[in-house]
């Protein structure tokens, strides 16, 4: 029968326990040691070029999902401007599958719903194949949606009036008056229901607002210090807001926990812009330098990193990129400006790989230490018969 742990601790079986436990805690230090590694350190990414639409010469992206498929736009031998996804390695051209109806592609969620804005000038969402319109508010004309959570809810435009859908049903996200305001748009969308956007005043100024689940808004601050005006891009389940404030010659990604603002420098302490935030606490987006360099930037705990350091075997993004998006992963949507290249960077070694080696190390140790039992209890026994 084998042993039943907690082992009866004899004088006998003390030495065995002991010789168990070491190896055991030092493998549990290592493992310890993995996660930490990576929860904690700047990770390293590989590239993978997405290439473009057939016969296209640029392209773009906006979102991807935590199963790393990308939407974006591009042009290709049939169009330009034409709405794309892209999964393992495969391009998919939204607009001519819709029959022209889907043009721009902005989000997409794990289940695969995208959403954006069709040809005609309204919101729509792409399921499986199926194109849906989504109506607009009394009054208003055009729109398009720009956020999806995953229960499938929906947030944009409508009009020049931030807006949600849900199960179809269109409702306006209004509740805080700006004086001077001209129109709204929300953003964001996160699985608590949360949702976030701006509001503008006089068509050029931004001010950061989310929504709670009810539709109550509130105004986010901008430091006086840091600029006069905000908007936001992203936030995560937690409730975490990123975006950029402006000064009157200067930009600084952003972040709000609970309200409070925290500016986030670029690499170097220069101008810099947030895009996106993942669950995790990552963040993405952009520095310009005053040398003239631009590069995509990824923050870990308030750190700027360039992402060109960050790549292997002497990858490099190239000028004028810029990250976009990063899903619950931690891979990173990047895109090239100049001459309209979209890549994705994944960790390496990513991130469920940690959990393996451990898993790995823990059953070659748990092996091993029953290979020894089983030999230490033929070793006493026939000590026994020749002592008796």
């Amino acid at each position: 029968m084998p042993p039943v742990w907690p082992f009866n601790i004899q004088s006998g079986n003390m030495h065995m326990l002991k010789t168990f436990h070491r190896p055991l805690l030092g493998i549990a230090a290592a493992v310890m040691s993995l996660a930490s590694l990576g929860a904690h350190a700047a990770p390293q990414y590989k590239v993978t070029a997405l290439g473009l639409l057939p016969g296209g010469t640029y392209a773009s992206a906006y979102a991807i999902n935590d199963s790393g498929t990308v939407v974006g736009y591009g042009n290709s031998t049939t169009g330009s401007g034409e709405a794309f996804r892209w999964s393992g390695g495969t391009f998919s051209n939204l607009t001519t599958q819709s029959g022209g109806v889907l043009k721009s592609a902005y989000d997409i969620n794990n289940a695969g719903t995208i959403v954006g804005g069709s040809s005609a000038g309204n919101a729509i969402t792409a399921s499986q194949g199926t194109i849906t319109s989504l109506p607009n508010l009394p009054g208003a004309s055009g729109g398009y949606a720009r956020g999806i959570n995953q229960a499938g809810t929906v947030v944009g435009t409508s009009g020049n009036q931030a807006a949600i859908w849900k199960n179809g049903q269109v409702q306006a996200l209004g509740g805080l008056v700006v004086p001077g305001q001209t129109n709204s748009s929300a953003l964001a969308i996160n699985d608590s229901g949360t949702v976030a956007g701006n509001i503008t005043v006089n068509f050029t100024d931004d001010h950061p607002v989310i929504w709670s689940a009810d539709g109550t808004p509130t105004e986010l601050e901008v430091p006086p210090t840091i600029g006069s005006r905000a908007s936001v891009s992203d936030l995560n389940n937690a409730g975490v807001v990123v975006g950029t404030a402006y000064g009157f010659h200067d930009a600084t990604a952003m972040v709000w926990r609970n309200g409070v603002a925290q500016a986030l420098k670029g690499v170097g302490y220069e101008d810099s812009e947030a895009s996106a935030i993942n669950d995790a606490g990552q963040i993405v987006g952009i520095t310009y330098q005053r040398s003239g360099a631009v590069f995509a930037t990824l923050w870990l705990e308030g750190q700027a990193y360039n992402l060109n350091d960050l790549l292997v075997n002497g990858q490099n993004l190239g000028a004028w990129t810029e990250a976009v998006d990063i899903n619950a992963s931690g891979q990173i949507l990047a895109i090239e400006r100049m001459i309209g290249r979209v890549f994705v960077l994944t960790p390496v070694p990513e991130p469920s790989t940690y959990a393996l080696i451990g898993a790995g190390l823990l059953s070659l140790l748990l092996v091993r230490r029953q290979r020894s039992a089983a030999s230490g209890t033929g070793s006493r026994a026939s000590l026994a018969g020749q002592q008796a």
